[in-house]
């Protein structure tokens, strides 16, 4: 079954950004997290905000503008850690999506 609350549009506009894509990649292709405490969300590991600056070259403002979208369009989760965030990749809500695609565009 369908779940009709996630919003399709707004996570494919989420994806089609090339850096949310690749923070996307990191998120699902990471298997340690760079901070001492652990944390863990539908068995994944996540990276923190740190880890993800310095792999993109980018500054802090600029990553927690991404992940805001990603956050938003319901495919990342956050997690607070002192002054830092972690966040996970929700692969339900991506499987979600990928069922929604399939569906729409009938393509089982």
């Amino acid at each position: 079954m369908i779940n009709a609350m996630i919003d399709t549009v707004k996570i494919a506009k989420a994806l089609s950004d090339p850096v949310r894509h690749k923070i996307m990649l990191m998120l699902a292709q990471n298997n340690q997290e760079c901070c001492p405490v652990p944390g863990e969300v539908e068995g994944k590991t996540g990276l923190c905000n740190c880890e993800i600056m310095a792999k993109l070259g980018m500054i802090q403002s600029r990553v927690s503008y991404h992940m805001k979208e990603l956050v938003e369009a319901g495919i990342v989760a956050e997690e607070p850690r002192g002054k830092w965030k972690m966040y996970f990749i929700k692969t339900k809500t991506l499987n979600q999506f990928l069922e929604q695609l399939r569906a729409d565009f009938k393509l089982d």
